[in-house]
């Protein structure tokens, strides 16, 4: 009798068991279901909105913020990280979109240059001998260049490259943020030719330059690319790849991402890849004059005059590999066109147009007063608007 009450108990207890396991694989598989629907939903929203942003046509704009400011004769206007940059022949200083002072500097430049990269930021004046390196904290050092400084750029880390002049020889040097020169280059015509554009990797390890040389008694195009790493300490002078380009005269050389560079000639446009060893990846040959270049991260705008079209002017905009996303018409006479995702912002002093990739303009309109420049906020529909005493934080609607 002991032994089938036992057996009993045991056949209710497996049941209730296995009617417990059955609940626990159904709760879980409610759990799995909901998850799954919740990020299905999710995706949809995001897709949602995003095609609806796609669509999204806007034609007037709300002041979300204004800044006041003593105003800057002549003074201009840079985004160097998530900071402004306002600078003038009489100094310098460095604000964030709350209005809170960074630094503020006073000197005398005659022609102040300027270059940026991420946190960092290099004023030097035009033929003058000292650059000045900051970040959003303040100066960080400076370089004394003993002779005239014809330009410079800055890497992320701070270090800055340079080309000086001294009579008939053109120096190409390196200096770490706190003035130490890491490298050195003597250039003549006859050597390598005359460097006319250089460009610093953001990790300051990749030094691109760009010389005109004479070939054949035609002007050409030397790019090169130094690699001040371990990978370049094997190589003669750190040089780790070359390209010619006979009968082209170029204008620029620059790093657009960290593996990116391009560089633009009269004639030709060009795409290079590599983070130690850049190699040339894409080339096309260019027939209109190109007017101007802008570019961001993932995106470059070639800007010519629009001769066989219905505009004013035609912007062709490549991806970082060298296909061509987009052929935009515009009429209107820019001061400077930002690259923002997708979106390209033309604007002037009085007005501006947004168009995305697609070719949709997504804004036209003008702003109330005169602007200095305007620049890519924290989304799609964000921009700060900068005037002469003042600045304004715009949501496009």
């Amino acid at each position: 009798m002991a032994s089938e009450i036992n057996e009993t108990l045991k056949e209710k207890y497996e049941a209730t068991q296995q009617e417990f396991e059955k609940k626990i694989r159904r709760h879980r598989r409610a759990i799995m279901y909901r998850i799954v629907i919740g990020i299905a939903i999710a995706i949809v929203l995001v897709i949602s909105a995003y095609y609806n942003f796609q669509k999204m046509v806007y034609t007037d704009y709300d002041v979300i913020r204004s800044i006041s400011y003593a105003e800057a004769s002549n003074a201009k206007y840079l985004k160097f990280g998530q900071n402004v940059l306002r600078y003038s022949q009489d100094g310098a200083s460095a604000f964030n979109i709350a209005n809170d002072m960074l630094w503020n500097e006073t000197f005398e430049m005659q022609n102040p240059i300027v270059d940026t990269c991420g946190d960092y930021v290099a004023i030097g004046d035009y033929m003058g001998t000292t650059i000045y390196i900051y970040n959003s904290t303040g100066l960080q050092g400076s370089i004394d260049t003993s002779t005239p400084l014809k330009r410079f750029c800055v890497s992320g880390n701070g270090n800055v490259a340079v080309v000086l002049e001294d009579d008939e020889v053109t120096w190409v040097k390196l200096y770490d943020v706190n003035g130490t020169n890491i490298a050195s280059d003597r250039t003549t015509m006859s050597k390598s030719g005359y460097p006319v554009c250089i460009d610093i990797s953001e990790d300051g390890i990749l030094l691109a330059v760009s010389y005109l040389f004479v070939d054949s008694g035609m002007l050409s195009t030397s790019i090169a690319y130094y690699n001040f790493g371990a990978v370049g300490q094997n190589e003669v002078d750190n040089l780790v790849s070359g390209y010619n380009y006979s009968g082209s005269v170029g204008s620029l050389v620059e790093f657009i991402n960290p593996d990116t560079s391009i560089a633009v000639a009269d004639n030709k446009f060009c795409i290079f890849k590599g983070t130690q060893k850049p190699e040339n990846i894409f080339e096309v040959d260019i027939e209109d004059e190109i007017l101007s270049v802008f570019h961001n991260e993932n995106l470059i705008v070639l800007v010519f005059e629009d001769e066989d079209g219905e505009n004013k002017f035609r912007a062709e905009v490549y991806d970082d590999k060298g296909n061509l996303v987009t052929t935009q018409g515009f009429d209107m006479d820019y001061s400077y066109i930002s690259l923002f995702k997708d979106l390209m912002i033309i604007y002037n002093s009085e007005a501006c147009q947004i168009y995305n990739t697609s070719g949709l303009k997504k804004f036209d309109a003008a702003f109330d007063r005169a602007a200095v420049t305007m620049l890519p906020g924290s989304s799609r529909t964000r921009f700060l608007v900068v005037y002469p005493d003042g600045m304004e934080e715009i949501k496009l609607k």
